[in-house]
């Protein structure tokens, strides 16, 4: 049996060769920066064939080892050994479906676009609280973009803020990776707090409310009047104000800035729906 055992492992350890060199292989290609999937894929079937027959050859060992007297540290040390080219192989073929998936989604991905995008500008932010929500939405994906370095995103960051009230508080840090945490947290205290923006809001609705009743409702702009409330209503929902909510407040200020024909006719409107709905609660 001692025999038997010696040749099994001497065959192992060819086996073991073998199996370490084209593992190396494997590691090279992936060092690569355009690793080849075709390369890849004749290396994965050449180490799954290396560690089959490597796998025969160490079961073998591991029958023989067992039958022998006081087997237990010589299994151990057996199998301990046998675990890494197990680990290792494991870990190669997960790598290689890794970078397969990879691949075919990037392809789906080209093959549904036919048409080139246009470059994308950063929006400017110049220091007024109500542009500050729509740089915000486009700015995030940089701050949150963890592959970025923090110091490149202060770079971005001061791109953005033209010589404005903006660009004094970005200036007043010194651009680094430490600072660049600070400067937002500033920015958003300064010009991006909900409470901040909600008043600033509301005061442009009221300002409508006041700039209607001076200039006399009759003379207004349905259509534009229409759009300016939709874009500052959408505002105060995306800070968390909705109609729902908020709607006894708002409606209030909104039918302040129509027309005094257009409110009387809605009123009546309102009026209708609600006796239909007395007199048909399902509705």
């Amino acid at each position: 049996m001692t025999m038997d055992l010696t040749l099994l492992k001497t065959q192992r350890k060819s086996f073991r060769t073998s199996f370490t060199v084209c593992a190396k292989k494997i590691d090279d290609e992936f060092l690569k920066e355009a690793p080849e999937l075709t390369q890849l894929s004749i290396l994965k079937s050449q180490i799954s064939d290396k560690f089959a027959r490597l796998e025969t050859c160490q079961a073998e060992i591991t029958n023989l080892i067992l039958k022998a007297e006081d087997a237990e540290q010589a299994y151990e040390e057996d199998f301990l050994s046998a675990e890494k080219y197990r680990d290792n192989y494991i870990e190669l073929c997960s790598q290689i479906e890794q970078l397969y998936l990879k691949d075919s989604s990037t392809k789906d991905f080209s093959e549904k676009r036919t048409f080139k995008l246009p470059k994308i500008e950063l929006k400017k932010f110049d220091g007024d609280a109500k542009n500050y929500l729509s740089f915000w939405s486009q700015f995030r994906k940089i701050h949150e973009d963890s592959s970025i370095p923090n110091e490149d995103k202060f770079q971005y960051l001061l791109q953005v803020v033209p010589k404005s009230k903006a660009a004094r508080v970005v200036e007043s840090f010194p651009a680094t990776a430490d600072n660049y945490q600070k400067v937002i947290s500033q920015l958003q205290e300064r010009f991006g707090r909900n409470d901040l923006l909600v008043q600033i809001y509301v005061r442009d609705l009221l300002s409508m409310v006041m700039k209607k009743a001076a200039t006399g409702r009759s003379k207004t702009d349905l259509p534009a009047l229409y759009d300016e409330l939709e874009a500052k209503i959408r505002a105060l929902e995306s800070l968390g104000r909705t109609q729902e909510k908020y709607g006894d407040f708002l409606s209030p200020l909104a039918e302040s800035c129509l027309p005094e024909e257009v409110l009387v006719a809605w009123e009546r409107s309102r009026n209708h729906s609600f006796k239909q709905r007395l007199k048909n609660p399902e509705l």
